[in-house]
């Protein structure tokens, strides 16, 4: 005689996990950033408001890598590194979210706007 995998009980704590997840996450706040911040090594190389449109071309250890801010999103234009995975990552705007091009070492990302300081001292993603 065969067990079934699946009994009716299963399926229903799937469907409420699964429910659960997305009304957190349609829940969550998701806050425009205010602010993109691109570093290489942890020093911070150029900042610039992201309502302000721009293009800024960064030099790096295999050429130079052009960030594009325009509408409120900043993606990666063009880069000189092998794989071009950078430019290929679709564009970001929220604070929190980050790009970044390893071969040339930059990391790009979107801060929020200046607030009062939070109860806890690092938060990580």
């Amino acid at each position: 005689m065969a067990r079934k995998c699946f009994t009716l009980w299963d399926c229903l704590v799937v469907a409420v996990l699964l429910i659960t997840a997305l009304a957190s996450w349609l829940l969550m706040p998701h806050a425009d950033g205010a602010m993109v911040i691109v570093e290489r090594q942890g020093r911070v190389l150029f900042r610039a408001p992201l309502h302000c449109r721009r293009e800024v071309s960064l030099d790096g250890p295999l050429g130079p890598t052009v960030i594009s801010i325009e509408n409120g999103w900043v993606r990666v234009e063009k880069s000189s590194c092998p794989r071009h995975l950078c430019q290929h990552h679709k564009a970001i705007r929220r604070a929190g979210e980050m790009l970044a091009c390893l071969p040339n070492g930059l990391v790009i990302r979107v801060a929020g706007p200046v607030s009062v300081p939070e109860p806890y001292d690092f938060l990580s993603h």
